[in-house]
């Protein structure tokens, strides 16, 4: 499966549940993160999305730049969550922007039964506890 087709059932998902997600490709745009999910009721989540080779992530220098510019404007309002997602094999791994991410310290749910859309819920109410 390619980071395409990973990307494009992530949208699929989150839009089937009725809410919005995009990816966003600009050649130009250098260091934009790919992706925009809304889901229903939930903050905004601008999220860079990597396939995982072994146990770790990242993304690029200007990527997470442009993560944590996100990270300051959205001043812990919560509105807007940077986030960087992994996938491996049917499974999403979520963390929060930073330079090298190893799997293991991700949130997982580590089943590729359930939806894209419900696995991001889910991350989202594990951090805010």
């Amino acid at each position: 499966m390619s980071e395409s087709d990973v990307k494009r059932g992530m949208v699929k998902s989150v839009m089937e549940m009725g809410g919005y997600a995009r990816r966003i490709e600009d050649q130009y745009g250098v260091g934009i993160f790919d992706t925009l999910f809304i889901p229903i009721g939930l903050p905004v989540f601008t999220a860079e999305v990597k396939m995982v080779k072994d146990y770790a992530f990242g993304p690029t220098v200007r990527q997470l730049l442009e993560l944590e510019r996100v990270k300051v404007a959205a001043h812990k309002s919560g509105h807007v969550i940077p986030l960087m997602i992994g996938f491996k094999q049917g499974v999403y791994y979520f963390h929060e922007p930073k330079a090298v991410i190893d799997c293991r310290e991700c949130f997982s749910v580590t089943s590729i039964k359930m939806s894209f859309h419900d696995q991001l819920v889910q991350y989202y109410h594990s951090r805010r506890k």
